[in-house]
């Protein structure tokens, strides 16, 4: 074999290496932090990591069967958590050492942080928003379940959104004659010199609206600009066409509010459940295409399930660990 193909399988037994041991619930802070300097010593490093993470994508188990099934994970404390994804890592290991590390890489249903996300430079927790004050030019808010690093950017200081959410504020009279900020997100970049801008993603897909002023989105098949109440999307597909969206429902999350219009109660479902630990799951698909006009509150969706068995007259039933049927 060639040394460069050497270097690679090296790259990637460490990154598999480092994976499991934080998987496997055993890592300090100190341990993350060593794994975040192991993966900004080269593009290679870096490069290894993310294709690990792209491993459990392809395989997409079907865990909410087993939730349906009535296999759930126990509420309590930490310590509970941590035996059973041990249990549950060990079981996929014995089965195949590969499948193991997977669940370590994208954890299924979301039931606990991927390997990337705990990596990250900066995370946010379940139901948990977070103020990062970047420069005194760049101010960012962190949503639920979001991770960001801090990235060298080209033309300018960067960040990169791994997973979650974030409205990021740039203020353009500090910055109108310097670099710009840049965001990078899965296969795209955001740039921006004066604006504020909301930014979400959701594995491979992108989704950028402008709340103020203008940003550049660029993808691997092009770039375009957008301004306020302004929407793109990107993926794998490269750039969507550019839709109006309203800036006070996208950005609600920031005065903890959840706004939804007309909107399919099965993504309502889905919104809910990034706020809350445990998983809400929908059973029935014609259930979930009943569409929802609703304002929540975040610090109130204990409620939300019901109000939605009230409206819908869905039946809902509540299981150990967070897990709720619905349908």
């Amino acid at each position: 074999m060639s040394e460069l193909h050497d270097r690679q399988e090296g790259l990637k037994r460490e990154a598999l290496a480092w994976l499991t041991r934080i998987g496997l619930g055993n890592a300090t802070e100190d341990d993350l932090a060593a794994l975040r300097q192991w993966r900004d010593r080269s593009p290679a490093h870096a490069a290894a990591l993310a294709r690990a993470g792209q491993l459990w994508r392809e395989l997409g188990p079907p865990v909410d069967a087993l939730v349906r099934a009535g296999v759930t994970l126990p509420a309590g404390d930490d310590r509970r958590h941590r035996l059973t994804r041990r249990a549950m890592l060990g079981g996929a290991v014995a089965a195949g050492a590969a499948a193991g590390t997977f669940l370590l890489l994208d954890p299924p249903l979301h039931l606990w942080p991927s390997a990337a996300e705990l990596a990250a430079d900066y995370r946010t927790g379940t139901g948990e928003q977070r103020h990062l004050a970047v420069s005194d030019a760049v101010s960012i808010e962190m949503n639920t379940q979001t991770s960001l690093s801090t990235r060298s950017a080209i033309e300018g200081a960067g960040m990169e959104l791994i997973s979650g959410e974030a409205a990021v504020t740039v203020v353009g009279t500090v910055l109108e004659a310097a670099r710009p900020f840049v965001v990078i997100a899965a296969n795209g970049r955001i740039v921006a010199r004066a604006a504020t801008f909301n930014l979400r993603r959701d594995g491979g897909v992108v989704c950028v609206t402008c709340i103020d002023g203008a940003v550049t989105v660029e993808g691997d098949q092009g770039r375009l600009s957008i301004g306020r109440a302004q929407q793109v999307s990107y993926g794998a597909q490269g750039l969507g066409a550019v839709v109006a969206a309203d800036p006070a429902e996208v950005i609600a999350w920031r005065d903890g509010m959840l706004v939804f219009h007309d909107a399919p109660l099965a993504r309502v479902i889905d919104e809910v459940n990034r706020y809350r630990p445990g998983r809400i799951i929908l059973l029935d698909a014609a259930l979930g295409r009943r569409l929802v006009t609703a304002r929540f509150e975040i610090s109130r969706l204990d409620t939300v399930m019901g109000q939605i068995s009230h409206v819908f007259r869905a039946p809902v039933k509540t299981l150990p660990g967070g897990f709720v049927l619905v349908g």
